[in-house]
């Protein structure tokens, strides 16, 4: 009998301002929750692509990524070109298609690269900067 009082004192003592509060607190977190694993789970990161080289700036490779940007749509895609500015760091590891060790200014415009990031990346139309952990140079413009 003590046990059925004391919890029917405290029930008591909640207004139902207070059980909406905790409700409602309680479906904001788990709106919260949904919403992060649907977006993590929207779009799968990318490691690594190929692409040719557009323009070469101090450090940085900028190439069209429109293909990373528009690669999970669906429905009719824009015929907007996307270009990603990629950072060479001191870091980044710069070789040929056989593994040979080159430098940045054996790069040309109009090569083909291999790009692999950092750490995998979201590449979408507001995210298009990113560093690279290493470039292959897979083809050479002639």
């Amino acid at each position: 009998m003590n046990q059925q009082r004391y919890i029917s004192i405290i029930w008591n003592n909640f207004t139902q301002g207070d059980v909406r509060r905790v409700l409602i607190k309680r479906i904001s977190v788990l709106l919260v929750v949904v919403f992060l694993i649907m977006t993590a789970c929207n779009r799968n990161p990318i490691q690594s692509f190929e692409e040719t080289i557009d323009s070469i700036n101090t450090n940085e490779f900028v190439v069209n990524c429109s293909d990373q940007v528009n690669r999970d749509k669906k429905g009719p895609i824009n015929s907007l070109g996307y270009l990603c500015k990629v950072g060479v760091t001191s870091t980044t590891k710069l070789e040929d298609s056989e593994g040979n060790s080159i430098q940045f200014k054996d790069f040309s415009q109009g090569d083909i690269i291999r790009i692999i990031l950092s750490k995998p990346k979201n590449i979408s139309q507001d995210h298009r900067s990113f560093d690279a952990k290493e470039i292959v140079l897979m083809d050479a413009k002639p």
